[in-house]
């Protein structure tokens, strides 16, 4: 059969190195596991390193968060959360910014990530400390009003799970495992411990099963819902996946993303090296580096999982989507 053959020239593909060193590629249809492979050593109950796709469960928490009436709204102003450090900020721009401006990565910071041995890279000076993260990246100078410009950083994610916290009075871990992962039942998780844990590094990195990876991409297509019972709002659920920010980020691949609450939205592939699907397909997905992804086509009701390690070319992962997953659900050579 045609979409069988699709399947069998993708793991040839990934066998031969093609798209670097892949470690798991899961494909859930209509509800369904339709495809489950392991590559190079990893197995089914390997713990993937997902690097920042770990930002779009902590858009998720937060989603958890408003559902449970810890946090009322996406419009809320930080500074209501963090009511002590900003005692000491006098910044009237800053006292501004909304957990929506966070999500969007429109904080305003005057942040910077790259290159990594650059004196003014504001995250690795974080990593390089111990105490109090929160207060130290709320310090971080302005160098716009928040809500305006695009300025992807580690800092957004760590100020929404430091707020979590504040708001439900737990730890940032026991209130995931509480409010998500155990309604999910995904019980195999662990923490980066990196300055005490993850309570002290605002969840900075996770590590999943591939399998609970997809859970995650299934509750939004499932509108945040899970087995009967709403685990987030599914208002909020739409808009964390809708595009909020137009035009993000380009790559070798990609002419453009948008973003929702740290998640990728609507990729639009580059058309040099598309010649492969004439319809242009709405999804979206968690992005990390290396080439963590969780894929998620709301019209097929398909997610797809990719794990790898190609740090040089992450986005030639993504590629797997788009050269074998959508022509075996479109059904076209």
């Amino acid at each position: 059969e045609k979409g069988d053959r699709i399947f069998y020239e993708m793991d040839e593909a990934v066998k031969n190195g093609k798209y670097g060193e892949i470690h798991s590629v899961l494909i859930i249809k209509d509800s369904k596991n339709i495809y489950e492979k392991y590559y190079n050593g990893w197995t089914r109950d390997s713990l993937q390193q997902m690097q920042s796709a770990t930002k779009s469960v902590i858009s998720t928490l937060l989603g958890a968060a408003i559902q449970n009436g810890f946090v009322e709204s996406v419009e809320d102003l930080i500074s209501e959360y963090y009511e002590e450090e900003f005692k000491s900020i006098s910044d009237s721009d800053k006292k501004n910014i909304s957990i929506k401006d966070l999500l969007t990565q429109r904080h305003g910071l005057d942040w910077k990530e790259n290159p990594w041995n650059s004196p003014k890279n504001n995250w690795r000076k974080v990593l390089e400390s111990q105490g109090d993260w929160y207060h130290m990246i709320l310090e971080t100078p302005m160098d716009t009003i928040s809500g305006i410009r695009f300025n992807y950083s580690n800092a957004a994610p760590v100020l929404i799970t430091g707020l979590i916290q504040k708001a439900s009075h737990l730890p940032i871990n026991e209130f995931a495992e509480k409010y998500l992962f155990e309604p999910l039942s995904i019980a195999e998780v662990k923490y980066w411990n990196g300055n005490g844990g993850p309570h002290r590094n605002g969840l900075a990195l996770l590590y999943l099963r591939p399998r609970d990876m997809a859970k995650i991409g299934q509750l939004y297509l499932q509108n945040g819902q899970w087995n009967g019972v709403q685990i987030l709002p599914g208002n909020y659920a739409r808009q964390a996946t809708s595009s909020q920010v137009a035009e993000v980020e380009s790559n070798a691949f990609y002419k453009s993303y948008n973003y929702g609450y740290f998640w990728w939205v609507d990729p639009n592939i580059r058309e040099e090296i598309a010649g492969i699907h004439e319809k242009h397909l709405n999804y979206y997905l968690a992005r990390g580096a290396g080439g963590q992804n969780i894929i998620v086509l709301p019209d097929e009701k398909l997610v797809a999982v990719i794990t790898a390690w190609n740090l040089q070319q992450p986005n030639r992962v993504q590629r797997i989507f788009e050269d074998f997953i959508i022509p075996k659900v479109m059904r076209v050579e």
